[in-house]
This record gives structure tokens, sequence and C-alpha cells, in this order.
């Protein structure tokens, strides 16, 4: 699976408030504008870009509940655990008759759905190029971006397998 794929995944959970937060945030600005440093042009200069990524946010967000409607509930529930955080998931998935599944058979099933989705991003418009050019720069992204980037995710997968072992 592609490092922004993986990216978008984990900040999944951030957007489902992106807009509530966005507003806040700007109506916020807006308010206090009188007692900033800034002048009015460069105030509004900032709220719009601020409009401007809460957009760009939104329609990530929803891109990816696209995806994600379109995966069978397995799938969901694999990527759910993997990069949302569902640890009761993990425990319910494992305990429930369908998933009598050996680690191995876990973790390729896992890996497959992951390249379902990266491949569901890409037909989806959601490129690496679209991703690097409008959102890897986004306050919400960066430590996302630098957590992949130096592999720590992978401690995420070695988590999973010691909670399989017991």
């Amino acid at each position: 699976m592609e490092n922004y794929v993986k990216e978008v995944l984990y900040a999944y959970p951030l957007l489902k408030s992106v807009r509530k937060d966005y507003e806040d945030h700007i109506r916020n600005r807006a308010v206090l504008s009188y007692n900033s440093n800034m002048t009015a042009e460069k105030t509004a200069e900032y709220i719009a870009g601020e409009i401007l990524e809460m957009r760009a946010l939104e329609w990530l967000k929803g891109k990816v509940e696209e995806i994600l409607e379109r995966l069978d509930k397995t799938d969901r529930d694999l990527i759910a655990i993997r990069y949302f955080g569902k640890r009761k998931k993990l425990r319910d998935f494992l305990e429930s008759s369908e998933s009598a599944w050996s680690e191995r058979k876990y973790f390729r099933r896992q890996a497959k759905a992951a390249e379902k989705v990266s491949a569901m991003f890409y037909g989806a418009g959601l490129t690496q190029e679209r991703y690097l050019a409008e959102f890897v720069d986004m306050d919400i992204f960066r430590k996302i971006h630098r957590f992949v980037e130096e592999g720590k995710d992978k401690k995420i997968s070695a988590e999973e397998r010691r909670r399989m072992r017991g």
C-alpha cells in the first residue's frame, strides 16, 4: 500500500469533525480579528485559505467514505482495526465465528484489503500527486506523514500480532 493512502486512512477519524472544527476556528479568527496584528486584507486572505482547506478536507472525507462503503464488511473491519485505532474491533473480530483465521491468514487478508483500498483511491482520483499537492502540508497530515515516513506505523502491526497471540 502506498504511504499516502496510509496517511489518509490514519487521518480519517480526525476528518469526521473537520467541518465543525474549521467553522469554529474561522468564526473565532473573524471575531477576534479586531485584536490581530494582521491587516483586514491579510485576515480575509487567511480566512479564505482556511475555507478552501476545509472544503478540500471535506472532499477528501467524502471520497474516503465512498470507498469504505464499497468494501465488504470484513474488509471494512480490517481497515478500521489497522488504521482507525479500533482495537476493540480486533477482539470482536477474532472472537467471531467467521474469523477463525490463522495469524497468517489474518495479515494476508488485511494486506489484500489495504491493496484494494489503495487501488480504489487511485480510481477515485485520490492519487499520490494530488495528495502531495493539496494535503501533505496541512497541519492535520504533517505528523501522520512523518509517522509513516519513519516507518513507525509498523509498530501497530506488531501490536496486533501481540494481541492475536494473547
